[in-house]
């Protein structure tokens, strides 16, 4: 899909405006010209660094002490006078503005256009290629899918399509039928994760547009975000997580279905989503460890053989399951503590998640849960 494209970059209005910090010793010993420039580079810092920042010395708690300088001044006469109060607070003030000083120094390199391109994704591209994922609009309510191969046939009630036919047409034609004298029709259609959902193979019940919309809304999802699910299901709801935290954040979805979790991790790679998603066939509530426990055992006692090449301690064990990591039986979500921006959850029982999710979710982060 579109938005899993490398972004371009490019340079913009902002890279090719030229501003930037300027020596003053380029101007020579003319003083307007070094007043003009040192007005530039401040006009540059409020630009870059806004509220941060400092113009001016903060304001002094005496009267006309407006530097630095002039306020060790009156602290003197202060201390003098014993108001050691007012010292003290006078000398935390100046600290402060020393400090902010300091981090603006820091950052004067980054005042510098050049390191502002913009970024965007590349332009869709209006041709399907062989390979290309296809969703094939048959009427309103039949929508189905297909990847497009050299010498395949798409065959429905409306007659049988050859997939030559579909190489190298535009997105959103018309394509006759190469049967019942071409009277048979159907629309090709870019993809999207709305179009997917309504034609994808259902394996589980699926989170429709309407209320994936909303889940992203509430969620407050962000480019670049980190989030997990858990249900990853048919992966509907997945590809609109995807779009919404793209170009560079990570999708962690977890199905306790191990099958399920191969079927998906290839549907993600077949759309060229491989780089926003990692699939985790595990059962985030811990139902095992919790049935243990129960029965007094603990995780890791009842038959479970470490497999060869590899021990109990070793962590997730990848290398004979297609890149997705088996399950333990312990629970949670694997990805360290505060990782994740936002949580969703579409489990039967997500209350048995919620420890683990308080666990993974960093501070202001949201959780969604929606229960079949």
């Amino acid at each position: 899909m579109d938005f899993g494209c490398e972004l371009e970059r490019t340079r913009g209005v902002m890279s090719r405006s030229g501003i930037r910090i300027v020596d003053e010793t380029h101007f020579g010993e003319d003083e307007i010209d070094r007043k003009l420039c040192r007005a530039a580079n401040e006009a540059a810092k409020d630009l870059f660094l806004g509220n941060e920042n400092p113009s001016k010395p903060p304001r002094m708690l005496y009267d006309g002490a407006n530097s630095p300088e002039e306020g060790c001044s009156k602290n003197k006469k202060a201390r003098a006078r014993n108001d050691v109060g007012s010292a003290k607070e006078l000398e935390q003030q100046v600290t402060r503005y020393n400090e902010q000083c300091a981090r603006i120094e820091a950052k004067l390199p980054l005042i510098d256009c050049k390191h502002f391109d913009e970024y965007h994704l590349p332009a869709g591209r209006e041709l399907i290629k062989e390979g290309d994922l296809v969703v094939v609009f048959e009427s309103f309510n039949d929508l189905n899918f297909v990847y497009a191969k050299k010498d395949a046939i798409f065959s429905n009630r409306n007659g049988h399509f050859k997939h030559n036919s579909f190489i190298g047409k535009p997105y959103g034609c018309k394509i006759r039928s190469n049967n019942n004298s071409g009277l048979g029709f159907l629309y090709l259609l870019r993809p999207t994760p709305e179009l997917w959902a309504r034609s994808l193979p259902h394996r589980t019940q699926i989170v429709h547009e309407l209320d994936a919309s909303m889940i992203v809304h509430y969620l407050n999802l962000c480019p670049n975000m980190t989030v997990c699910e858990s249900g990853t299901g048919s992966g509907a709801m997945s590809h609109a997580i995807m779009r919404s935290i793209a170009p560079r954040g990570m999708l962690h979805t977890f199905e306790f279905n191990k099958v399920r979790a191969d079927k998906a991790k290839k549907e993600f790679q077949e759309h060229g989503l491989g780089h926003l998603v990692q699939v985790h066939h595990r059962d985030v509530c811990g139902k095992k460890s919790l049935l243990l426990q129960k029965s007094g055992e603990k995780p890791g006692e009842a038959g479970d053989e470490p497999k060869a090449g590899g021990s109990r301690d070793d962590g997730p064990n990848e290398s004979e399951n297609n890149g997705v990591e088996e399950d333990d039986g312990t629970g949670g979500f694997l990805i360290g503590q505060a990782k994740a921006h936002a949580i969703f959850l579409d489990l039967p029982e997500p209350w048995l998640a919620v420890p683990h999710a308080a666990h993974t979710l960093c501070p202001n982060g949201r959780i969604c849960s929606y229960s079949p």
